[in-house]
């Protein structure tokens, strides 16, 4: 079922949902309020899924919006999302990541599946599947795709498990995506971070900042 919602502390900017597939959460209010976007730059949202991170980057007005996704269901959603809210300098492409390839953007946002999980275990909806789990769509093969296609000075903002941030880091560091910022969050009631956001700038200068925490309050 298709429904109307809106942006999480937007109530201004509305989308639609479809149950079938993974819907906004705490990730993509966190993520998407941890971008900084320049006007003249050209951002692309490698996982789309319905848009909502494409919506936050509209936010700063950018030149152009891309957002790429696997599925023809989230694609769909996503140009309609565009559409109700009036966006015209935006492109939808409906591909892999892992061969994706065009003209090097200023920005990538990314909120990958990141989740290591035995197949028997991913459920029986093969959409929610791809959009939390790992699969043919590895942290490595990710990163290759991103600084593949991300300019020089570039940045990268990116979303993953916290109990995987030495590999995140090896892999970012391995393509010359040298993090600049890592901020943590956590559930108020959890003793550990879950998730944590980190800006990451292809070819940047070495300087790495831990920022103070995001808390949510469940």
């Amino acid at each position: 079922m298709i429904t109307k919602d809106y942006l999480p502390n937007h109530p201004e900017i509305e989308l639609y949902q479809d149950d079938e597939m993974l819907r906004i959460n705490t990730d993509t209010m966190v993520l998407g309020e941890f971008l900084n976007i320049y006007r003249n730059d050209i951002v692309l949202d490698m996982g789309t899924n319905q848009g909502a991170l494409l919506l936050y980057a509209n936010l700063f007005h950018p030149k152009k919006l891309i957002g790429l996704e696997l599925n023809q269901r989230g694609c769909d959603l996503a140009i309609k999302n565009m559409e109700l809210n009036h966006i015209d300098n935006y492109e939808i492409i409906c591909g892999n990541i892992i061969t994706y390839t065009n003209d090097p953007v200023d920005i990538i946002i990314c909120n990958p599946p990141y989740f290591k999980t035995e197949e028997d275990n991913k459920g029986k909806n093969n959409y929610k599947a791809i959009a939390k789990h790992e699969g043919e769509l590895t942290l490595k093969n990710l990163v290759e795709s991103i600084e593949r296609n991300l300019k020089d000075n570039g940045t990268l903002y990116f979303l993953f498990l916290s109990s995987r941030l030495d590999e995140v880091l090896m892999e970012l560091r391995r393509k010359h995506l040298i993090p600049k910022i890592i901020k943590f969050v956590y559930d108020n009631d959890k003793q550990y971070s879950n998730v944590f956001l980190v800006k990451a700038v292809k070819n940047g200068k070495v300087g790495l900042v831990v920022e103070k925490p995001i808390i949510i309050k469940r």
